[in-house]
């Protein structure tokens, strides 16, 4: 220990406990949702044989997660036991905090793209999608590029993070922080449109669809809110470290989110599948299964001249929507 770093005392500012104390506490909870984590990549893997590219990115999403982890579990180790009592750590920002930042921003940016292919898998047409799916992918690369200029900063200025904040670094960090907010915020708005207009009036599909927006908007307000708080902390509570307790439970949600709609498909599968077909593996032949069924039915009531023109509306229907359930 420095023997210039000195503990201040209670009455002229913050002790040691309430400085690292919110750092450690989520600390703690970034531990749970890293294991909750674990459970979603188990549960992925086992259940569903998706598209190579999309088990690739699933994939790269729970191995960075565990690095996140293993690197927050460093930091932790670093500022908190070797100088117990010490505010002089703060005076540096280690190198594996800042690879985490990287990979928080690379997880943050997949995500928010791959809701951006599952907004394309909608298919909606017309000019407003096109935009809505534009802005999403503006705003994320926008974040992503003032994340991975403040892991820069952090890199060339180490002893202005914490401690006598560089300014650039502050200024990228809200633009990080506030289009990813943006970003999320128009994606949830959009899929919520795209999947409102698919309603055909169908009980069951009206009801399928509104267990989907259920989804995403859950997706959406947690990743969202933690975003706004990120940036709110970051900002209003300089002289603390409670944007950093934020900031290593941000990347959790994200990874969490992005497994627990993969997984959300076999729920929703079960529950609104005119059949008792067992659901495993491919979703996408299940979805091929239920558009054979629906096709060899309206077949079937063409040859008997019961068909008209609304019920090839429907059934046309029936088949995109479940392949969007099956994508989504």
């Amino acid at each position: 220990m420095s023997s210039n770093a000195t503990v201040p005392d209670a009455t002229v500012g913050p002790t040691f406990a309430q400085v690292f104390g919110p750092v450690f506490w989520g600390f703690c909870v970034s531990l749970i949702l890293g294991g909750v984590s674990a459970l979603q990549g188990y549960l992925y893997f086992t259940r569903y044989n998706d598209k190579l590219p999309v088990r690739l990115v699933a994939a790269m999403m729970l191995t960075l997660d565990f690095l996140s982890v293993a690197l927050i579990c460093q930091s932790m180790y670093y500022y908190m036991l070797p100088h117990f009592g010490s505010f002089a750590p703060l005076n540096h920002v280690t190198s594996e905090l800042n690879i985490e930042c990287l990979i928080s921003a690379v997880i943050t940016f997949t995500s928010q793209m791959y809701f951006v292919y599952q907004l394309y898998m909608v298919k909606s047409p017309g000019m407003t999608a096109s935009v809505m799916k534009a802005l999403v992918i503006v705003f994320g690369t926008v974040g992503l590029a003032g994340a991975v200029g403040c892991v820069a900063m952090m890199f060339k200025y180490p002893h202005s993070i914490f401690m006598n904040r560089n300014h650039v670094f502050a200024i990228l960090a809200g633009i990080a922080k506030g289009f990813g907010a943006a970003a999320d915020i128009v994606a949830t708005i959009a899929m919520c449109m795209f999947l409102s207009k698919a309603d055909t009036g169908i009980r069951r599909t009206s009801s399928m669809l509104k267990s989907l927006m259920h989804l995403v908007i859950n997706r959406g307000i947690l990743v969202t809110v933690a975003q706004i708080l990120l940036l709110v902390t970051f900002f209003a509570t300089s002289g603390h470290l409670y944007w950093l307790a934020v900031h290593i439970n941000t990347t959790k949600l994200y990874v969490n989110t992005f497994f627990g709609m993969l997984n959300a498909r076999t729920s929703l599968q079960e529950r609104y599948a005119t059949g008792h077909m067992s659901i495993s593996g491919d979703t996408t032949a299940y979805s091929q299964r239920l558009a054979a069924a629906a096709n060899s039915q309206m077949a079937a009531r063409e040859k008997l001249g019961e068909l008209g023109p609304q019920d090839y509306a429907m059934g046309a229907i029936r088949v995109t929507t479940s392949s969007t359930v099956a994508d989504i």
